[in-house]
């Protein structure tokens, strides 16, 4: 029994602790924070400088290389544009072609238009008159 009335049954005892090891760049890091906290303060300006610098130019670099780099955007904007105006006179010459078959079909003075000019066909009892020259 324990000072108060307190069984030792009822005592938990905590797990020893383990000593965890260190990195091997731990010291190295320790000593550059104990460093710049020591320097003056013209060299940690001097630090954060390049750091942005460093961060700038890896801005710049992601922007200029990869899937979302500026000059892909280009080009791929570039080649939209062309797939755009390819579709709109394939779609010009589908609705011409259309229209062409309908006058085909239907239109006699096409037909007889057709067949005088693309063929110099001619009725019977005409005459025809070709000027030198032209």
């Amino acid at each position: 029994m324990l000072p108060g009335g307190v069984s030792d049954c009822l005592i938990v005892r905590m797990p020893r602790r383990v000593k965890q090891s260190r990195s091997r760049l731990a010291p190295l890091a320790e000593s550059f924070v104990k460093r710049l906290s020591n320097a003056d303060a013209r060299l940690r300006r001097k630090i954060v400088r390049y750091g942005f610098w460093a961060i700038g130019l890896l801005f710049l670099y992601s922007l200029m290389v990869g899937n979302y780099g500026l000059p892909r955007i280009v080009r791929l904007e570039l080649e939209k544009s062309a797939l755009i105006e390819a579709n709109r006179r394939a779609m010009v010459d589908l609705i011409d072609n259309d229209r062409i078959r309908k006058m085909l079909t239907g239109d006699r003075l096409y037909l007889e238009y057709i067949a005088r000019t693309r063929y110099h066909m001619v009725k019977s009892n005409e005459t025809i008159y070709y000027y030198r020259g032209r």
